[in-house]
């Protein structure tokens, strides 16, 4: 039950479970396991009293706002920053020097003004493997991962012989090659889709499949889930109000674009109703299955549901698997919950480090790209019915090249699933010898060794993990100046992460390499506790922080609900009970 517990607690402490949903699952335990939730809230949180409904003082670590910096904390950013310019002297020359030519979407990201003297890109002078190398002779293990598309390591040698064959070839953009019918074919078997389009990026692709979900239902809205990033395009850019409503996500965006996306809670049981409801209307159901924003939040059982219902209303379902296709199994997350969508949308790794998307499908949906198949010699012909695509570099032989080599790759380390790997181990064995058992195995260790360095020191930090990919998490807490202070020194300490947040192992990091970014991660944040950016906070807990007192039977007796009313409650709730029990329990498994 213990693993379990501490699923609940993290959603609690996350706000994936509303204070009422919260109490009402508290109040349905036994005494012994309430008291196991608590512990496990007690060790999420840093708290050192949990009672319910009490509204006792609790003490708990806290990382230092900006707000509250002090003199000293203002001395130690000083020393910092003079150490750190002398670190990275010609990295920090080239912001002023080349700033105003150079239009970079993401040198603003995550600033602070208390640490702008710090907050600059470094530049890089080569990267090979698991390092990266800067202009200042400094090398660093990466985690970043070249925010997803990494996972080889850097300069694969089968990669860079792959684009160099290409290159020598010289095959035009708008012609085949024997290399695109075998990658089209080795990309559907990886993946169990039928048909795979070749598309420029992972937007490009995210575009093409809710196109191809609304030519193929003529509806017009496309739901998906707020805490999800599906690309640029304004087809799925926007935001959920507290009503409920979908809100332009940006300047330059239009409201009429806005008023076709339906934004839903992730994971939440209401959401499956306003599907069903809206049936009618929807176009297409977009999913990132694992939100790589929000990796904690894994709605198996939801997700199930939702292919249920998308199945039972003839609405196309679409996994948006960017981040986690070919990264934790060949079909990405829909690989490891054994749930299959109707269209797949694919980017990063199988670029191979070039820029790339794919969509692969079930054929009923793909054939509405080029009218699907016909013969010689007879009288078939395509489907009439199509949707318009295009793009000059959709099929650049140098990127499916690198695709190929990289489906290979992939395909070569999956027959090593063999022996001692069972076929139902899900990518996780710790004795298999395939890539996805090894890194995903070698992730969750680092992960568990960290998670229990910052319980035992108290800091309210956890990593979310999923495959090779994690996260740092401050709980409570969103980008503050400890948080920033802290990557800054991972990199002083040989470290390269990534600023926005998603960190990767690749199969070029060795053992030692983990080893020494577990070190970087605490010696950095004992420098941080040493200098004062934690600190003891007692804070007076309300009655309802993590739980609310029962109704007592007088109170119960004042409220005038109806028997249909109570019944619907109960019946909504126990479909939110199961829903999440059933969920937590695969993963407990």
């Amino acid at each position: 039950m213990q693993t379990l517990d501490n699923e609940i607690a993290e959603k609690i402490i996350s706000k994936k479970i509303e204070k009422k949903e919260a109490m009402r699952i508290f109040d349905g335990l036994s005494e012994e396991d309430k008291l196991q939730l608590i512990s496990q809230i007690k060790s999420l949180t840093g708290i050192t009293n949990v009672v319910n409904g009490s509204g006792t003082a609790t003490k708990r670590l806290k990382p230092l706002d900006q707000r509250d910096l002090e003199d000293n904390h203002r001395a130690f950013i000083q020393k910092l920053t003079e150490e750190y310019e002398a670190f990275v002297p010609k990295s920090k020359a080239n912001v002023p020097k080349h700033h105003f030519h150079f239009v970079d979407q993401r040198r603003n990201f995550h600033l602070i003004k208390e640490i702008k003297q710090l907050h600059f890109q470094i530049t890089y002078e080569k990267a090979e493997g698991a390092y990266v190398h800067d202009i200042d002779g400094n090398k660093y293990i990466d985690i970043s991962g070249d925010m997803g598309v990494n996972i080889f390591g850097h300069k694969a040698p089968f990669i860079v012989d792959a684009v160099k064959a290409a290159l020598d070839r010289g095959i035009p953009l708008a012609g085949y090659s024997e290399t695109i019918h075998n990658a089209t074919k080795l990309i559907s078997e990886l993946t169990g889709h039928d048909r795979v389009l070749f598309t420029q990026s992972g937007t490009e692709a995210v575009m093409v499949a809710t196109r191809l979900a609304r030519a193929a239902t003529n509806r017009k809205k496309i739901a998906l889930f707020e805490g999800a990033y599906h690309g640029l395009s304004d087809v799925v850019m926007a935001m959920r109000d507290m009503e409920g409503n979908s809100l332009a996500a940006g300047p330059g965006m239009l409201q009429e674009f806005a008023d076709q996306i339906i934004v839903l809670k992730y994971g939440d049981e209401e959401s499956l109703d306003i599907i069903e409801a809206n049936a009618s209307e929807i176009a297409g159901v977009l999913v990132e299955p694992v939100q790589s924003r929000h990796i904690y939040n894994k709605p198996v059982e939801f997700l199930k549901e939702l292919r249920n219902i998308t199945i039972e209303k003839d609405i196309p379902l679409i996994f948006d698997e960017m981040i986690t296709g070919f990264r934790v199994s060949p079909q990405g997350a829909q690989g490891i919950f054994n749930i299959t969508p109707d269209i797949s949308t694919y980017g990063k790794i199988p670029g191979g480090g070039l820029p790339t998307g794919l969509v692969a499908g079930s054929q009923k949906y793909m054939d509405l790209i080029d009218g699907g198949t016909w013969e010689f010699g007879d009288d078939s012909m395509p489907k009439s019915k199509r949707v318009g695509m295009g793009g000059t570099h959709s099929q650049n032989p140098l990127k499916v090249a690198s695709a190929y080599a990289t489906m290979k790759q992939i395909k070569k380390e999956l027959e090593k699933r063999e022996d001692k790997c069972s076929k139902s181990c899900n990518f996780h064995s710790h004795t298999c010898q395939n890539m996805y058992c090894k890194l995903n195995t070698r992730t969750m260790r680092m992960v568990e060794e960290l998670n229990q360095y910052f319980v035992e020191h108290n800091l309210p930090i956890t990593i979310d993990f999923f495959g090779s990919l994690f996260r740092f998490r401050y709980i409570d807490s969103y980008w503050g100046i400890t948080e920033a202070l802290m990557f800054l020194l991972m990199r002083m300490n040989g470290v390269e992460t990534n600023i926005q947040g998603n960190c990767f192992i690749t199969t070029a990091h060795t053992d030692e390499d983990i080893r020494n970014v577990i070190e970087a991660v605490k010696k950095s944040l004992q420098t941080l506790i040493k200098e004062g950016f934690f600190y003891e906070a007692t804070i007076e807990a309300p009655k309802e922080e993590f739980f609310v007192e029962a109704p007592t039977p007088v109170q119960q007796s004042t409220q005038t609900h109806t028997q249909e009313e109570i019944n619907t409650n109960d019946a909504q709730l126990q479909k939110l009970k199961d829903l999440l029990v059933r969920d937590l329990k695969r993963f407990n498994q």
